[in-house]
C-alpha cells in the first residue's frame, strides 16, 4: 500500500501541513519526509520555537516551511474567506480568533491552496482535528459520513 502512495507522490510531490509544529513526533516525521523528495512539510508555529524544539530533539528540519499564524502575510485574505465559507455563522472577529489556533489555520492553508493535505492529532483530539475540516472544506457532495484512522507502526 505505501509503495503505491510513495510512487504516486514522487510523480506529483505535495505539501502537507502539520498543525503541531513543535511536537517531537511531528519534527521526527518532518525530518524523515525531508530526506525524501515527495512531501514537503509545512509546520504551523512560531519559527523560533519550532527551530528550537527541532534542535532540542535532534532533528534536522532544514527545508521545511514554517508558517506562523501571528505573522501570516495573507491573514486578512484568510479571514475574509473563512467568513464567506461560514456564511453568517461566524463574525470576522470570531474567525480571526479561531485562526490563531493551529488546527483552523492549517485547515485554511489547505483550503487556500498553500498545502495539499493536513495531518493533526498528535496533541489535538480527533474531534478538534476533524471539526475545522468539516466546517471549512466540508465533505464531498452526497457524502455525509466521515472517518479517521490511525496508522501504528511497531
Amino acid at each position: 500500500m505505501f509503495e503505491f502512495l510513495i510512487k504516486k507522490l514522487k510523480a506529483h510531490p505535495r505539501k502537507i501541513v502539520f498543525t503541531e509544529g513543535t511536537d517531537p513526533r511531528i519534527l521526527e516525521a518532518s525530518a524523515r519526509l525531508l530526506s525524501g523528495t515527495f512531501l514537503t512539510p509545512v509546520l504551523v508555529g512560531n519559527p523560533a520555537e519550532v527551530q528550537a524544539a527541532a534542535e532540542e530533539a535532534g532533528f534536522n528540519i532544514r527545508g521545511a516551511e514554517i508558517i506562523d499564524p501571528e505573522s501570516f502575510a495573507d491573514m486578512d485574505k484568510m479571514v475574509a474567506l473563512m467568513v464567506e465559507l461560514r456564511k453568517g455563522k461566524m463574525t470576522e472577529e470570531e474567525c480571526r480568533k479561531l485562526l490563531k489556533q493551529a488546527n483552523y489555520f492549517g485547515t485554511m492553508l489547505v483550503k487556500m491552496g498553500y498545502a495539499d493535505a493536513l495531518l493533526g492529532g498528535a496533541t489535538y483530539s480527533t474531534a478538534d482535528t476533524v471539526r475545522p475540516a468539516l466546517q471549512i472544506i466540508k465533505t464531498k457532495p452526497g457524502s455525509k459520513i466521515v472517518s479517521s484512522c490511525f496508522i501504528l507502526v511497531r
